[in-house]
């Protein structure tokens, strides 16, 4: 047992448990400021192969070298184990500024020598930015990637942050947690703040989903808005305000609660024109005790479930299945794929591996439809040729299905890439759209074989059904297409429809003309105070000598106005002639942007321009199309499942806003017309 003579007080430290901890007593590692060895009352070391942290008290073995007390701290204590790589940072610094000045600078009469300080001023500064910086990474990493926190104790990733650099030491958990993420919220939250001051009308979504992995059920409330700037004109411009979770135990209640309450807290309580939501009775309930104008639909969800009913026609359903067994023989089984192969040369076809529809969406399912009716010769000669493959043989009648329900879902997928692919609002393409539809893609014809006949009349009802609820959707809806110059001559509405939406909107015009003349006194008021001469302002308006007051005539019940009327009847003729002027403008192309061409007519339609931000601010969809019809939703969802529950609102916030609306996550590999790669087909179906 050694004996060391007495410490200061900072080097001894006495434990909860009694221990008498000192450092190495010829210690020069900064380490063992958290480390020490047990002593007795007269200050003797009494185990030197026993070491003790001081933080949590725990016994260490100790070999002679400090590397298993850094790792200790590194693993164990965070904040401790930063604190220890800044203090050598800067024993280092100090180092190099004791070797610094022992060396003579060479003397130089074009630049003058720089001092120490300088030089250490330089050094520090250039570590800082890089440490900033890496750190800024980090955060945008989590953010964008919406990454956990804790992602930043994964050994993996301290080994890409040390081959980065090997000074660097990425924040905490609980830094991040605490501290980072709730900053750069404010951040955010504040300049998406600033950019709602100036909305006038917005619309909001209801993005409803489960975190599988936390048993959870979210809601994200998300608002969107057509805006005018002098530079770029008309633009659309989609936030998320606020995620919620929802509890089952009165859930519309707790819905509408939580759904005021970020009205309030965002300023969008007047603001809001309607509602876009998946159709969950909850959500619609909620959105009715909010006394919202119009609750849409979500088109994406209604074509889904509308496929999702024609899938489940027990005729269908085994058809489909049938499908699925004779695609997954053609790529699990080898002699199969290998005659599939060489059945695909003969006839001159693209040597593809057929495709399942895993996933079992409705264009999941297309693609595998269609693949099959591609390489239909190749199929049949390879059935034809092995005759334990009659379980599998698809006779005429077979691929007539296949072609039929192509036929049925192509369109689909053609109104999804048009939407999809659409960088303007897609409310006014909603009518055309579901008029088309029904009435031609889903009009069942003489040809028809009793299945497809039964799948469209599934689907022609849910659309007409989900779109038919109210009389306000169908007037919105007509009023929004009418407004979109490439459809304004509504050719699917009869001509009493057409005058009906036409009344609409020239009462929404009016009342809009009507509020800005209720506040454009107190304008003129200030304006008058302002920019005009005093002389001007308080010389009176005389009264010709031959006139008399109005009062005093008898006819003036008859022949003279109030200004009230006045004021309407001037109203109504400025909309009347502005809606006559937007009417005989040219038709605008279909593939061209409407919102390009209201940017150019802004001085032309001042009136109606408001009526559009009103209609349009409302959107299609209540997600982004990208996430319905695509697998970056089950990405979404993905990441979405590894966020902790307390940084849900946080993160999904972030997350949304830091990114455009119109930019799908990254997805699972999407479907392309792959070679054969072995016996798999290099592209996946979508989700």
């Amino acid at each position: 047992m050694d004996c060391l003579p007495k410490e200061p007080m900072e080097g001894r430290s006495v434990g909860a448990s009694g221990l008498n901890l000192v450092a190495h007593p010829r210690a020069k590692s900064k380490v063992w400021r958290y480390f020490g060895f047990d002593t007795d009352a007269d200050g003797c070391i009494l185990h030197w192969k026993r070491i003790y942290c001081r933080v949590c008290l725990s016994q260490i073995a100790y070999s002679g070298n400090t590397s298993n007390l850094s790792y200790h701290l590194e693993k164990n204590h965070p904040i401790e184990f930063s604190e220890f790589v800044k203090s050598n940072t800067d024993q280092m610094r100090e180092a190099f500024a004791t070797a610094f000045s022992r060396i003579k600078p060479e003397p130089s009469g074009l630049h003058p020598p720089q001092s120490q300080d300088t030089t250490l001023r330089q050094s520090s500064g250039y570590e800082n930015r890089r440490h900033n910086d890496l750190t800024l990474a980090v955060i945008n990493f989590i953010c964008e990637g919406m990454y956990p926190v804790s992602v930043v104790e994964e050994p993996t990733f301290k080994t890409l942050l040390r081959t980065a650099d090997p000074r660097y030491m990425p924040p905490s958990k609980s830094d991040l947690a605490a501290k980072m993420l709730p900053q750069m919220y404010c951040h955010a939250r504040e300049a998406v703040l600033a950019e709602l001051a100036g909305v006038g009308n917005c619309g909001v979504t209801t993005d409803l989903w489960q975190s599988q992995t936390q048993n959870r059920t979210y809601i994200s409330l998300s608002m969107h808005s057509v805006n005018h700037n002098v530079t770029t004109g008309f633009s659309v411009t989609s936030k998320c305000l606020k995620t919620f979770e929802v509890h089952e135990d009165n859930t519309a209640e707790n819905i509408t609660r939580a759904m005021y309450e970020t009205f309030v807290e965002w300023g969008i309580t007047h603001k809001v024109s309607g509602a876009t939501t998946n159709g969950s009775l909850d959500i619609v309930k909620a959105c009715l005790l909010l006394e919202l104008s119009v609750q849409m639909p979500c088109l994406g969800h209604a074509i889904n479930r509308g496929m999702e009913e024609a899938f489940e026609l027990p005729r269908i359903e085994s058809f489909l299945g049938c499908c699925r067994k004779l695609v997954d023989h053609f790529r699990e089984t080898g002699m199969a794929v290998y005659m599939l192969r060489e059945k695909q040369k003969q006839h001159g076809l693209s040597q593809c591996a057929l495709i399942r529809d895993r996933s079992r969406s409705w264009l999941a399912t297309l693609a595998m439809l269609q693949r099959l009716k591609e390489q239909q010769l190749a199929i049949t000669a390879t059935l034809m040729e092995n005759a334990n493959n009659h379980h599998l043989s698809f006779d005429g009648a077979d691929w007539g299905m296949v072609e039929g329900l192509s036929e049925v879902l192509q369109p689909f997928k053609t109104v999804v890439n048009l939407i999809t692919s659409c960088r303007y609002p897609t409310i006014s393409m909603v009518r055309p759209v579901l008029h088309m539809l029904l009435n031609t893609t889903l009009k069942t014809k003489e040809g028809d074989v009793k299945e497809i006949s039964m799948v469209k009349e599934v689907i022609a009802r849910v659309l007409s059904s989900t779109y038919s609820q109210t009389q306000e959707i169908s007037m919105f809806l007509n009023i929004a297409t009418f407004l979109d110059p490439r459809y304004k001559k509504l050719p699917f509405l009869s001509s009493l429809e057409q005058s009906q939406v036409e009344n609409n909107v020239i009462e929404e015009a009016k009342a809009i003309l009507e509020k800005q003349n209720a506040e454009r006194p107190c304008l003129d008021d200030f304006s008058l105070v302002s920019d005009e001469p005093p002389s001007k302002k308080q010389t009176p308006l005389t009264e010709h000598p031959g006139s008399s007051t109005t009062q005093d005539n008898p006819l003036a019940a008859i022949f003279c106005q109030s200004d009230t009327d006045q004021i309407q009847e001037e109203v109504h003729a400025q909309v009347i002639e502005e809606l006559s002027n937007y009417k005989s403008q040219r038709i605008l192309g279909l593939n061209e942007d409407p919102l390009l061409w209201w940017s150019s007519h802004l001085a032309l339609f001042p009136t109606l321009l408001k009526v559009l931000q009103k209609y349009w601010c409302v959107p299609a969809t209540s997600v982004p199309c990208h996430r319905l019809f695509s697998s970056s939703g089950t990405v979404l969802c993905g990441k979405r499942n590894r966020i902790a529950p307390a940084l849900v609102d946080q993160q999904v916030f972030l997350y949304e806003n830091l990114r455009s609306y119109y930019e799908p996550e990254p997805g699972e590999d999407d479907l392309e017309d792959g070679m054969w790669d072995g016996n798999c087909a290099l592209g996946q179906p979508l989700e």
